[in-house]
């Protein structure tokens, strides 16, 4: 039996909530609004025939649920939920409508739970009420108090879209082909001339990371986080201590999990926004993955809840998990969640490999290992330091445990590409905590003075190693990870924990594309090379023999002589022979590195070619090929890629 509602001018009612008069709604016999119980628990508020639908967290035993216009909380009316509508500690039940046109009437209007007018933890979308037209709509460092649910009717989910983009990057039947483009949506967009921070104006660069060749975005935290630190713990993943109410820029915490982040919304419809920007990157062939931070004590069932709306709503085409350590087996075992691509640190070999679960779960390879190991590999052996070599040729030709691993050489929590080459140690002094936080250990160096510098001679070889460190990524056998700006050299000014920066240490300064287009366009090469020759990218780890009877390996190693490595502590030289036959192509690939102080010759290898032409080289008057004597010439700190001739 319903219980309805109307809102009486004749008689009215008013009742104080946070210290303001709201008008107060009383029972009537004849009304508009009547209350029903629904059928099952449906966490949030959703349009359906008759109305909205609510499923509410609440331990009160009667629930207020407060209405009320965006920018105008004190004009509002409030109904009293039963007891008889919780089932445990939810409150499920229908607000039918007489007319549906009053239900529609409702998308856009704020509510709100209890008293103390607290925001629903499962609302697909929130507004900051009247804070926001007091603050501006662009002020960033909010309180999670602020926030108000918000009513919404449509969802814009993909239409037709038979497959997923992450089985279209693979068709080949290629793990390797994933080019992942990890970016800040605030920090990336922040000092465009419109909507600058925004889902919108992210859409305007969708076209460039479609040029520069990339095809995969990993989203940093974009859904309801917290803006503004609620601790000072420490957190062992940053090795920084965040103190209590600093603004939480990055994103790494808790929050509301169901809604875009409302900061990085241009328009009234965040959802709507959202929604489009997704659609946008899958018609120009890029999938979408979002980072997701989650609290150790966060509940599996809850967690795999969270990924599955996104997935299914969204049409998001895959997470890196993080956080909580305990989640990874829930999400991977999760049918809803099969197609989807998943990233992860390192959860310990159970995690990856879980008996007869293994081959039917994960065929595709879409559990991608995220970790430091490539990026201090790869760093050490760039500077040239002694007994690197070895980690660094097994890092750059495997994957990890059978599984593809992301392959990175900075990230938001160290050195940009341009720090790690100007800076030999942190510079935190900003964040306000004595230059203690962030990584201490660094690996990098200042190619001779510390940050800035106009003396040309230091700034060619910054840009010699960028690239270096570029080819290092590209060219190596997994997934490569890109942080956005880092293709025209992005720099923090030294930080590398600029986790509560708001400013322009953040924010991607776009002029550097012109003033280092010579970086941007060496790594547009290089993601097209990666491209046309799958050799270097094998689905499985490179044999190093002819098992297929090709004629020469799928990988050799070579030095100064053919088929004879240096592999000993001193070396800071190798060449890597990729045989185009086992990737069906007719072409091999040789990737020469040469990161010690003095020049180095490499053989050539006759078998693989009679010519060779280079295609790519950090530094083009660093490289020498004596075709009558079969070698090639490295200048110090030189890498080239070398391509036989057809």
């Amino acid at each position: 039996m319903g219980i309805s509602y109307r809102a009486c001018r004749e008689d009215r009612d008013f009742k104080k909530i946070n210290g303001k008069l709201c008008e107060y709604m009383k029972i009537p016999d004849k009304s508009s609004i009547t209350l029903e119980a629904a059928s099952d628990i449906s966490p949030g508020a959703k349009r359906i025939t008759r109305g909205w639908q609510f499923g509410i967290f609440c331990n009160d035993t009667v629930m207020l649920l407060t209405l009320f216009l965006q920018n105008e909380p004190d004009n509002c009316i409030s109904v009293e939920i039963p007891g008889t509508f919780r089932k445990g500690n939810f409150f499920s039940f229908i607000l039918e409508f007489a007319d549906e046109s009053g239900a529609d009437e409702l998308d856009g209007v704020c509510y709100a739970v209890g008293e103390e007018k607290r925001a629903d933890v499962y609302a697909k979308e929130y507004c900051y009420a009247a804070k926001e037209a007091e603050r501006g709509g662009d002020f960033f460092g909010r309180s999670r108090d602020e926030l108000y649910s918000v009513l919404r009717c449509d969802i814009p989910m993909e239409k037709n879209r038979e497959s997923s983009i992450y089985d279209t990057l693979c068709s080949s039947e290629n793990i390797t082909a994933p080019l992942i483009y990890k970016l800040h949506v605030r920090g990336y967009t922040k000092l465009e001339s419109e909507n600058g921070g925004t889902f919108a104006a992210l859409m305007k660069k969708a076209e460039y990371i479609q040029e520069l060749g990339m095809n995969m975005v990993l989203l940093m935290p974009c859904y309801e986080f917290n803006e503004t630190t609620v601790s000072a713990e420490r957190n062992n993943y940053y090795d920084a201590g965040f103190a209590s109410g600093k603004i939480n820029y990055w994103g790494y915490t808790d929050g509301y999990y169901f809604a875009p982040k409302r900061a990085y919304c241009a328009g009234g419809n965040c959802v709507e926004e959202f929604g489009r920007m997704v659609n946008l990157f899958h018609e120009k062939g890029i999938a979408v993955l979002m980072e997701m931070w989650f609290p150790y004590d966060m509940s599996p069932v809850m967690a795999v809840e969270i990924l599955r709306y996104w997935h299914i709503t969204y049409g998001i085409d895959g997470f890196r998990i993080m956080g909580s350590c305990g989640l990874l087996y829930a999400v991977r075992t999760d049918m809803q969640l099969a197609d989807c691509v998943l990233l992860g640190e390192d959860f310990g070999e159970d995690s990856f490999h879980v008996g007869a679960v293994q081959p039917f779960y994960d065929d595709k390879r879409r559990i991608i290992k995220y970790n430091d190991g490539f990026m201090e590999a790869g760093r050490h052996f760039l500077r040239g330091d002694e007994d690197s070599i070895v980690n660094f040729v097994d890092r750059v030709t495997r994957h990890d445990g059978g599984h593809p691993t992301v392959n990175f050489m900075a990230d938001q929590n160290c050195l940009s590409f341009m720090d790690m080459v100007s800076f030999e140690r942190r510079h935190n002094e900003y964040n306000g905590e004595n230059n203690l936080d962030g990584r201490r250990y660094n690996i990098s160096f200042n190619c001779g003075t510390e940050g800035k510098t106009k003396r040309e001679v230091i700034l060619r070889q910054r840009k010699k190693m960028i690239k270096n460190a570029l080819a290092m990524v590209f060219l190596s056998a997994s997934v490569p990870m890109l942080v956005a700006g880092d293709e025209f050299g992005v720099s923090h000014g030294g930080n590398n924990n600029p986790y509560c920066h708001d400013n322009e240490i953040n924010y991607i300064d776009w002029e550097l594309l012109l003033k280092n287009s010579d970086l941007y366009e060496f790594t547009r090469k290089l993601i097209q090379f990666r491209k046309e020759h799958s050799c270097i990218r094998p689905q499985h780890d490179f044999s190093m023999n002819d098992h297929k009877v090709k004629g020469m390996p799928d990988l050799s190693c070579h030095s100064e002589r053919a088929w004879f490595p240096l592999m000993a502590e001193y070396s800071h030289n190798i060449g890597l022979l990729y045989s185009g036959a086992y990737a069906g192509e007719q072409a091999n690939v040789y990737v020469l590195y040469n990161m010690h102080t003095q020049l180095h010759e490499f053989a050539v290898i006759e078998m693989a070619g009679k010519k060779w032409t280079c295609a790519l080289s950090s530094d083009e008057t660093g490289v020498v090929y004596d075709e009558n004597r079969k070698k090639i010439k490295l200048a110090p700190y030189t890498m080239a890629v070398f391509v036989s001739e057809i």
